[in-house]
């Protein structure tokens, strides 16, 4: 796909539509992926130049499949959305509101992880309760292939895990209730909630690709225009590049575009 800082004048052209919004994935996108999810850091510039944009557009929001709260926490802009558990649950007024459609689902995922876990003796597994969702990661395994493989047979065969919808990420695997909420359904909510007429979606992994699409659906079936702004990485998943309009090359590459985008914010029409 084109690489974005070779149409730019797309992206200036987008950006003089009004409102506006400007929402990213984190981990991955904003964040350097590391070894374990708590050693993840925004990148100080990402966090300033999201900071000085959501002073000046409609909308910056995060989407994360983290929980909003961890998200919130590791952003600390008042200005931003707060969006966690890959749609299912976002920051308002203080405290996290979840969608009525996976008010079941924590049991569900504490049944699949209790039985999860003595299935997993993997040295470098490690199962992450996020309460409505969880993850598996296995980065820190000596064969993270053969992890994967062990992780996915062992699902196949848990009969709770039949409610759940399995997403394989980079180096992980998300458990994920099985409705009709996700990270595409939360930015359709956004563009139409804040009646945006342009905006900017920014992803590195497979559960990005629901936004991606609802990004190009809308520009599709209604006033509002969009692009897909894929992140490159070595782990990235093929079907990532097949959806996006543009794409950067890794946390770096972010960095110069949101300080571009604010720069460009900031200039009159």
């Amino acid at each position: 796909m084109p690489y974005l800082f070779n149409h730019l004048d797309s992206i200036e052209k987008l950006l003089r539509r009004s409102p506006f919004g400007l929402i990213t994935d984190v981990d991955g996108t904003i964040s350097e992926t590391a070894p374990t999810p708590q050693q993840a850091k925004v990148s100080p510039l990402c966090r300033h130049y999201l900071s000085a944009l959501s002073q000046h557009l409609a909308l910056v929001a995060a989407i994360s499949g983290r929980p909003a709260i961890e998200v919130k926490n590791m952003l600390k802009i008042d200005g931003m959305v707060y969006i966690g558990n890959h749609g299912l649950e976002r920051w308002t007024e203080g405290h996290s509101e979840f969608t009525k459609d996976a008010k079941d689902y924590p049991e569900v995922i504490k049944a699949v992880i209790k039985e999860l876990t003595p299935l997993l003796s993997i040295e470098g597994v490690r199962i992450e309760d996020k309460g409505i969702t969880a993850t598996i990661h296995y980065r820190l395994c000596r064969e993270p292939q053969l992890a994967e493989r062990d992780i996915l047979v062992a699902l196949e065969n848990l009969t709770p895990a039949k409610r759940l919808r399995i997403m394989q990420g980079r180096m992980a695997i998300n458990l994920i209730p099985l409705v009709k909420v996700n990270k595409g359904t939360a930015t359709l909510d956004l563009i139409q909630g804040y009646h945006l007429q342009g905006g900017i979606y920014l992803g590195d992994d497979l559960t990005d690709v629901d936004a991606f699409t609802a990004i190009q659906s809308a520009s599709h079936n209604s006033e509002f225009q969009g692009f897909a702004i894929g992140i490159i990485s070595r782990e990235m998943p093929e079907k990532l590049v097949t959806e996006t309009d543009f794409t950067l090359n890794g946390v770096n590459d972010v960095e110069r575009f949101l300080k571009w985008m604010s720069q460009t914010a900031l200039e009159p029409s």
